[in-house]
């Protein structure tokens, strides 16, 4: 071979066949023949890199991807034209490997417009779509030249990687301390699986306690490294390094080992336990045997699920979430209780609330950072604990560390608290040796202050007896919280559902809470009087009253009143109701009959006015033409007998019949409390004959507002 045709293979073995850009190779070789010619210039090298370019891949295909590598090649060719010095070009660029580039350039074009500085933002064209892409890059200031080349790589390289999940700011430059985190990592991912048999992990636990008596409730299982040389390494340490090497699947499953056979032994020492609940990481759910992995391990101790609880993170359910909702409704109809841990730390948590199955809420403890100063976090707080008790979750706040905040959280009703004012995170026995001395402590006490002879205080409890016992009991059963004059149902049982929803119909509507706005007026305050009545005499109070279906139709309730509780001006009542509207209805009709009855001898026709539909129902009627209980349109009624009616008030009746508030107006400036009118219309018969009327505003024996017309002619 000819030194002329080695010499050509050797200059095509240095450039990217795709993007025509040097490769690895050819970036090394130029950047050492840049240094040697420009010994007095500062450089920087960056390595690049395009964000989840295998999704790209994946959802584009490749020939998409490959589009966008040349782009990005090109780009950085153009953020090129111009550097150049007294020697000729003074940068270098290439093509690492995949989506990977480097580049080299003196360092006082950092202080320049160029676009590879200032952007981590790809834009792709492609057949008229456009198409966004991030990227990421790590800056490496060249000091000692010594070192090689690809070790200056290596360590912008190492700089990218510390913004690879930061879209906020999509660089940063290298120092010494990346160096070391890397030699650490590594040196911790070639002693995890040592550190599995030989069991350095180790199970702290961290207890979640009733707010008002401090009695461990629950706990969360939580790891830590206890190295032998490097004593007790940070899960923030080697967390997010198991996550990335996978290495995350092995130890979850060994915690969730190591918790089920304390669990299983203190059972079998007769101790006490509480229910446990384990991390589910990201790498997990990529596992298609999770809910069996986990079932079989409750298996091999002969453990109950209620006892283990499954903690699911937001991030975890936002990488792919219809795989993960897929599992997670697959553990919960087995019988698992799970967690939503650190809620509302993403940016979408209402929309994953919305969609992720969960029991039990874990509220992120940003929340608790400006509670001291009245801020929006306390607004906050108090409505996610409204809104979990609406969806019938359990909310747990984490992070709790000082009385104001516990105090807080008790005036909210969250009744589950997690932090350093009660307990750190606790090594085995030292958690063991405080479930063994809860029998020391007082059973839970609800936040309200309950009347002594209060039958319904299990009815408000949380506990699942008491909640099965709640939900079934027959009849319409409520607890309403009474603040001033503002009442508001915050638990109902399937009766109350099946009375005022439609049938079969679970839970209350998100806008149906407030009973105000389903009343009359009259109805709501003599319901308040009765409250009060059933507030000081400590006894069951009974009445009816009227109230709108959440479809708008009328049911008449017999209701009886207990007083629970309060908690300064929070009161809450519990409500038995019967629907009476049948009994109502009967005793409307019997009343009206005989009313008209006792009105015959007066009058020849009396009819019931309806202004919400318009028409007017014969009650009493001399003619054999008309019958009890017929029905006509009465707002029409001078239009359509206009050509029969001589004179007489004819406009004042009209008004009155097209308007409820007319009448009423009318009504209260007239001395009788009626209004009369004469008016003469043709007869078959005479010329004309003269009808005397009367409207009268009634109330019947049910309290139901009517209006009466009685005719008579003359």
């Amino acid at each position: 071979m000819g030194k002329q045709q080695m010499k050509v293979e050797k200059q095509e073995n240095i450039w990217d066949s795709l993007t025509g850009i040097y490769n690895r190779r050819g970036f090394y070789q130029a950047t050492q023949e840049l240094f040697d010619r420009n010994p007095d210039t500062e450089y920087v090298i960056a390595y690049w890199n395009v964000q989840r370019f295998k999704i790209i891949n994946e959802l584009f295909g490749r020939e998409v991807g490959d589009g966008i590598l040349i782009q990005m090649a090109e780009m950085i060719k153009h953020a090129y034209h111009g550097v150049e010095g007294e020697h000729g070009i003074e940068g270098t660029y290439g093509r690492m490997e995949s989506d990977n580039f480097a580049i080299c350039f003196p360092a006082r074009f950092l202080e320049g417009d160029r676009a590879f500085v200032h952007s981590g933002e790809i834009t792709y064209v492609s057949e008229g779509a456009e198409y966004r892409f991030s990227s990421c890059y790590g800056l490496y200031l060249v000091k000692d030249r010594s070192v090689g080349i690809a070790a200056m790589v290596d360590r912008s390289r190492l700089a990218m990687d510390t913004v690879k999940t930061n879209y906020v700011r999509p660089y940063a430059y290298y120092n010494d301390n990346m160096r070391e985190h890397v030699v650490m990592e590594q040196i911790l991912m070639s002693e995890c699986e040592k550190a599995i048999r030989e069991n350095q992990f180790m199970v702290y636990y961290q207890p979640v306690c009733d707010a008002v008596s401090g009695r461990i409730m629950s706990a969360e299982a939580l790891v830590r490294w206890n190295h032998p040389q490097r004593g007790m390494i940070s899960p923030a340490v080697f967390i997010p390094l198991f996550e990335r090497n996978g290495f995350v699947s092995v130890l979850d499953r060994y915690v969730w080992e190591k918790v089920c056979q304390m669990l299983r032994r203190r059972l079998d020492e007769g101790k006490d336990v509480v229910p446990v609940s384990i991390n589910v990481s990201r790498v997990d759910f990529y596992n298609q045997q999770l809910c069996e992995n986990i079932i079989s391990i409750l298996d091999k101790y002969g453990l109950e699920k209620r006892l283990l609880r499954l903690e699911v993170t937001e991030s975890s359910y936002s990488d792919d979430p219809q795989h993960v909702l897929e599992i997670v409704k697959r553990l919960q109809d087995h019988g698992f209780t799970i967690m939503m841990d650190d809620f509302g730390s993403g940016y979408s948590s209402l929309n994953t609330l919305k969609d992720l199955p969960v029991d039990i809420l874990k509220i992120d403890m940003k929340f608790m950072d400006d509670l001291d100063k009245g801020g929006k976090s306390a607004i906050i707080l108090e409505s996610i604990v409204r809104m979990a008790k609406w969806m019938r979750l359990k909310a747990v706040a984490e992070g709790v560390e000082t009385e104001e905040e516990l105090n807080f959280l008790k005036s909210v009703e969250c009744n589950y608290i997690q932090g350093y004012y009660f307990y750190r995170p606790l090594p085995e026995l030292e958690f063991e040796e405080q479930l063994n001395h809860m029998e020391e402590l007082p059973e839970r006490k609800d936040f309200f202050t309950f009347s002594e002879d209060s039958d319904f205080v299990t009815l408000y409890n949380e506990s699942m007896k008491g909640e099965n016992l709640f939900r079934n009991m027959p009849g319409g059963l409520g607890v309403y919280e009474l603040v001033d004059d503002r009442m508001e149902i915050v638990r109902a049982n399937q009766g109350y559902c099946d009375m005022l929803l439609e049938p079969g119909s679970v839970g209350l509507l998100s806008g149906g809470r407030l009973i105000r706005e389903y009343m009359y007026d009259e109805d709501y305050q003599a319901l308040l009087e009765r409250c009060g009545e059933a507030e000081q005499t400590k006894t069951m109070v009974d009445t009816q009253l009227r109230r709108r279906r959440y479809d708008g139709s009328m049911v008449w309730l017999d209701v009886r009143i207990r007083f629970l509780g309060n908690q300064g001006k929070r009161r809450l009542f519990c409500f038995y109701m019967m629907d009476i509207s049948q009994m109502k209805w009967i005793e409307m009709e019997s009343y009206a009959n005989r009313y008209s009855r006792a009105l015959f001898c007066a009058y020849d026709k009396v009819y019931r006015l309806d202004y919400e539909t318009g028409y007017a129902e014969v009650l009493h009627t001399s003619e054999e033409s008309v019958k009890i209980g017929d029905k006509v349109y009465f707002r029409d009624f001078f239009d359509r007998f206009a050509d029969k009616i001589i004179s007489g008030g004819k406009e004042e009746y009209r008004k009155w019949m097209q308007s409820r508030e007319a009448v009423d107006e009318a009504l209260q400036g007239s001395r009788s409390g009626s209004l009369t009118i004469d008016y003469q219309i043709d007869h078959p018969d005479l010329s004309w004959k003269w009808v005397w009327a009367s409207l009268t505003k009634v109330t019947t024996a049910c309290e139901e507002e009517g209006y009466l017309v009685c005719l008579k002619k003359a």
